[in-house]
Order: C-alpha cells, then structure tokens, then sequence
C-alpha cells in the first residue's frame, strides 16, 4: 500500500501578508513615479530649483521603497522556507505553484500591479536620464558657443576672464560714454 505524502500550501494567511506588504512596496514606487513625471517636467522647463528640491524629495523617500522591498523579499524567503523550497531563488511567481485558484489569483493580481508600476518607473527613469544628457551636452555646445563667440572676440572687446580687456577697442557701452 502507497502512501501519500502531503504537498505544502500556501497558506491564506501568508498569502495576505504578501500582497499587504506588495500594496505597499507599489505605493512606495507610485510616489517615485510621481517624483519622476516632475523631474521629467523639470528637466524640460530647465526649472532647477524645483529640479533639486524634487532630488531631495526623491532622496527622502527612496529608503523607504528600499526597505519595502526588503521587507517583502524577506516575507517571500520566509514563506518560501515553510513551504520547502530554497529561499535565495524564490520568486513570488513560484510560490504560486503551492496555492489554490482564490490565493494564487489574489497574489497574482498584486504581483502584476507590483509589476506594472516597476516598469513605469524603470521607463520614466530611463527618459528621464536620456533628457539629462541630452540637457548636458547641449548646456557644453552652448558653453563653447560662448567660449567661441564672447572670449575668443577678434576684436579683443573680451579677456580670458569675460572681462573688457583694457587695449581693445571697449565694449559699447564704454564706447557711448
């Protein structure tokens, strides 16, 4: 005669625990999110006080997404050893195999939420850095327009420091007194 051995589960209450602990690490990215819509608005605007004081909001509140997040991988790796499985490579999506249909859709539904807003914000990141750049590299080319046209002056009007150098022919204003 076999015996059967009993299969673990995923238990209701872990299960709640989980998709507590994903609402919050998803509202926590939320806010990032929002963060990053400003800096992108910023960025446009070339507004940068408002684009340090959104960097020091950002600041503030990325440990708390941090911490989020480590609280829920420490939540999957606890479950995860309940369940017997080895915690260090244990993705929420796996713990789906050791649930029924009404926990696995639930954990589901907040694994796919958790999911969306990570890859908005790794795109609005992502824009973002590609318009820092391109406002770097245009802020160069307009430095050495001004390198090229006001301190590299034929007319010797300017000095190296961007001042009215004093053997030259004078700025206009000198000129009209």
């Amino acid at each position: 005669m076999k015996r059967a051995i009993p299969t673990a589960k995923l238990l209701a209450e872990d299960a709640n625990r989980l998709c507590v602990l994903f609402g919050d690490e998803e509202r926590q990215y939320r806010r990032l999110l929002r963060l990053a819509w400003r800096q992108n608005r910023y960025l446009r605007r070339q507004d940068t006080d408002r684009l340090a004081e959104n960097t020091h909001q950002g600041q503030k509140y990325l440990p708390a997404a941090d911490a989020a997040r480590r609280r829920r991988e420490s939540c999957v790796a606890h479950v995860a050893e309940n369940l017997g499985i080895f915690p260090a490579l244990t993705s929420p999506l796996q713990l789906l195999d050791y649930a029924d249909l009404q926990v696995k859709r639930q954990v589901r539904d907040s694994v796919q939420e958790l999911l969306t807003i990570t890859t908005r914000l790794a795109r609005q990141n992502e824009l973002n850095r590609q318009l820092a750049a391109f406002c770097i590299e245009l802020t160069q080319e307009e430095a050495e327009i001004f390198k090229r046209c006001v301190l590299d002056d034929p007319a010797g009007c300017y000095d190296g420091t961007a001042r009215p150098t004093t053997n030259g022919p004078g700025g206009v204003l000198e000129r009209q007194a």
